[in-house]
């Protein structure tokens, strides 16, 4: 059963359990009932799967090789599948003994895990660092573009359909459409695919302090679109859904302004 654990722990790192991964889990610790011994030799030939046992054994088999292998790929290890594949026999096949212990594996696997965390913090701080370089120099340029406003704060926008009336102020509940991208242009996320506009309060710590700074500056009817700095939007940590220092672009649409009461 040991084998299986660097799978689960990849598994959890990664928070994705797919029906592969589902079954790969319940299939380690169900081998342990199966008949280990019988047709030990495997044969390679598609005469093999001419049985329905010998269908279902090599599609249990495919099915766990390749959330194994979707794992592995997602964590960006390294290692060897012939050992992997021994690994599993050894577990299996429990008439013989395995090339290391249950204490030893259980070692390695730790140690490898740390080895993964690592690799992976080292990849993301180097991506942040990029996203960042690339959100400056594009700021910059921008900030000369016809039309386009810098406030003092680092935010930048540009009017595409002026409003009336008073600036939406703190407290005001405000209702507005939006879309929201990365520099790429890949959406993240937008209330118009969702046909539901956003009504919440105005405030401090209710929204990203850059959509707040906007939507004071912002009148009833108005569309704007804004870049919003990372120090502006989720910072260097960011969240599941958002990079560490990504700058945010908004198209914005207030479509409603209700003074507090």
């Amino acid at each position: 059963m040991l084998v299986c654990v660097f799978y689960i722990i990849l598994m959890k790192k990664s928070y994705v359990i797919s029906a592969a991964a589902i079954l790969a889990i319940i299939l380690c610790f169900s081998f342990a009932s199966c008949d280990l011994n019988a047709n030990s030799n495997a044969v390679s030939t598609k005469a093999a799967l001419e049985t329905p046992r010998g269908k279902h054994s090599y599609a249990v088999g495919s099915d766990y090789g390749r959330a194994i292998r979707q794992a592995i790929k997602q964590a960006e290890a390294e290692v060897d599948y012939s050992l992997i594949l021994q690994g599993i026999k050894d577990q299996l096949d429990t008439t013989k003994p395995a090339l290391m212990n249950d204490s030893e594996i259980t070692v390695a696997l730790e140690e490898f895990m740390v080895e993964i965390n690592e690799a992976r913090k080292a990849r993301d701080s180097i991506a942040r660092e990029e996203r960042k370089q690339k959100a400056v120099e594009f700021l910059e340029k921008n900030k000369k573009e016809v039309g386009v406003v810098a406030t003092e704060s680092g935010l930048q926008y540009i009017i595409l359909k002026e409003g009336e009336g008073k600036n939406a102020k703190d407290g005001d509940t405000i209702t507005v459409h939006y879309t929201g991208s990365f520099m790429d242009g890949t959406k993240f996320d937008s209330s118009l695919d969702r046909n539901q506009p956003l009504s919440i309060a105005l405030g401090e710590g209710q929204l990203i302090p850059g959509w707040v700074e906007m939507l004071r500056l912002m009148k009833k009817g108005e569309k704007i679109k804004t870049w919003i700095p990372s120090h502006l939007g989720y910072g260097e940590v960011g969240n599941r859904a958002i990079p560490g220092n990504s700058m945010l672009i908004f198209e914005m649409e207030l479509l409603d302004i209700k003074p507090a009461k």
